[in-house]
């Protein structure tokens, strides 16, 4: 596996979103160097007496039953999920939330980062999940959006 090749790398998922640019690429290459992909929902998760952990999960592809793989090491990893607090930060409410409860862009391709408060603007994964470099563009283009906001007020003065 890349930089491990001694490494035996097992991933427990319930759902892959491979969503951006080259991440279903990465995925499948990722398949084809060994890294074992197990559709299972993690339930518990033991010390043996080795020193190992017990990986208890239920087998979602398979026939639903609880299954155990041995490993020497685990990484949790959490799901993302949107920050509710932006939307208490307005005493009126009038922050708009898209479908999915993130802050919601008036129009993502022509005004970046502008929500349905004039002067207030969203940037990355406040406004949806967003991997590093997405996140960076889109901060760039919400700035960009508030220098000409403030260009705007200040010339209107």
């Amino acid at each position: 596996m890349g930089s491990l090749p001694l490494a035996d790398i097992t991933i427990y998922y319930i759902d892959i979103r491979a969503f951006g640019k080259g991440y279903e690429e990465f995925y499948q290459q990722a398949r084809g160097m060994g890294i074992y992909f197990v559709k299972g929902r993690v339930a518990q998760i033991d010390q043996l007496d080795n020193g190992n952990l017990d990986v208890q999960y239920e087998a979602i592809d398979a026939d639903g039953g609880l299954r155990h793989m041995e490993h020497d090491l685990v990484v949790l990893s959490t799901g993302f999920a949107p920050n509710l607090d932006a939307f208490r930060m307005f005493k009126d409410g009038n922050l708009d939330a898209d479908a999915h409860a993130y802050v919601r862009e008036i129009d993502e391709d022509i005004n970046p980062g502008r929500t349905s408060i004039n002067g207030v603007f969203v940037a990355g994964a406040a406004s949806t999940p967003r991997d590093i470099p997405d996140s960076i563009l889109h901060a760039g283009a919400a700035v960009a959006q508030a220098a000409a906001y403030l260009q705007r007020m200040r010339i209107s003065r």
